[in-house]
């Protein structure tokens, strides 16, 4: 139960994933598989940051990306970081992102 809970956290934060229901033993393994990773990372995160994953979760989900784009241009801009999120972001080893993060002419 824990690990089905930390694969859909997972699923739900970074991985776009739609549901999928398993019938072949390959897919369940892989599915099975997926899950402790989740766990893992989960694990890994907590021990890293020394706080419980759902702390760490909130930090980061308070990192976003804004598009701005005009006739000419299209560009990708970060918000201002709290404080609390970059601490996560070191404690994890994880560089913090650029302001802008892309500029592109748009079609």
């Amino acid at each position: 139960m824990v690990i089905e809970r930390c694969f859909r956290s997972l699923k739900t934060t970074q991985i776009k994933m739609t549901p999928m229901y398993h019938w072949v033993p390959r897919r369940i393994e892989t599915h099975v598989r997926l899950c402790v990773l989740a766990l893992l990372i989960e694990r890994v995160a907590e021990f890293c940051c020394n706080r419980p994953w759902s702390q760490i979760r909130e930090a980061l989900d308070r990192l976003q990306v804004t598009k701005f784009e005009d006739s000419s241009y299209r560009f990708f801009h970060r918000n201002e970081l709290n404080p609390e999120t970059v601490n996560v972001l070191k404690s994890l080893k994880i560089k913090v992102p650029r302001q802008v993060l892309k500029i592109e002419k748009t079609p």
